[in-house]
Order: structure tokens, then sequence, then C-alpha cells
């Protein structure tokens, strides 16, 4: 008996099967916790109805100068600003655009209270890129968080 044929074929099959298999075939998801590029903040993106959405989760500093919990002191609403930054929403309506891709979000910076036009993509080296702007995807800022988890 000859087994080279068969094992080649065995081998053959085995090999598609694990081509084939639910782990191969999906693409990454941003779906988890990443961590700020100024390394001051985790994000947790998870889904809100056919979209995503992402809210602060984790501050390096939590608290402001007197020990009190950081709060959106900069928002152009009045009756905001005393709203607890921990849990608040800053990532909202991104919507898938291709296998890596999402867009026609809004990213909110408490920074300064400003509200942006946003966009993702998970790149090549596993890392989460957000480019947040105003007008135009060319007139924005660059955001890489990397996954915690």
């Amino acid at each position: 008996m000859n087994f080279t044929p068969m094992f080649r074929s065995a081998c053959f099959a085995i090999l598609m099967v694990l081509a084939a298999s639910p782990a191969g075939a999906q693409s990454p998801t941003p779906v988890g916790v990443w961590l700020h590029d100024n390394k001051r903040i985790k994000i947790e993106i998870a889904p809100c109805d056919d979209r995503l959405c992402a809210t602060l989760v984790w501050f390096r500093w939590p608290n402001d100068a007197q020990g009190l919990p950081l709060v959106d002191l900069k928002n152009p609403d009045p009756a905001l600003r005393g709203r607890p930054l921990l849990g608040l929403k800053v990532l909202r309506g991104l919507r898938r655009t291709g296998e890596n891709t999402w867009e026609d979000g809004k990213i909110y910076n408490a920074d300064d209270g400003g509200d942006y036009h946003a966009e993702m993509s998970i790149q090549a080296d596993g890392t989460l890129r957000i480019r947040a702007y105003l007008l135009l995807p060319l007139f924005g800022h660059t955001l890489i968080w990397t996954r915690v988890r």
C-alpha cells in the first residue's frame, strides 16, 4: 500500500479546515479597551445599536487638585460642566464602511469642549487610528490608540 497520496490528501484537508475556521476568517474588531496616545486615559469601545461608541473608563489622574473627580469643565454648555468625565461617552455614531474602517462618527474632546467628526481604522500593527476633524479629514488630527484588552 502506498500511503503518500493518502497522507498528502489528509494534510491538505486539515489545512483547508484550519484556513476556513472562524478564528482565521474574523476581521479585527475595535470593540474593547484602548489606551489613548497621551497615556492619560483609557476608552472602551462598544456597540451602540448598529454603530460603535466609546466611553472614558480610566484616568491616570482621576481627581482634580482638590481631590474631587474630574468634571467636564470646558463644555460649551454651562449645564454640562459639572458632569463627571469618568463614564462620559466621547465617541459615538461610528458606522462600519469597510473591513477595518468606520466613519460618520463624532468625538468629544473634554480638553477643549469641542465636538468633532471622526473616522477610525484598525492598522496592520493592531493599533487604532482615530481621525478627528472639523470640515474635512484633511483639516484634522490623528490619534493612535493601543489595545489594552
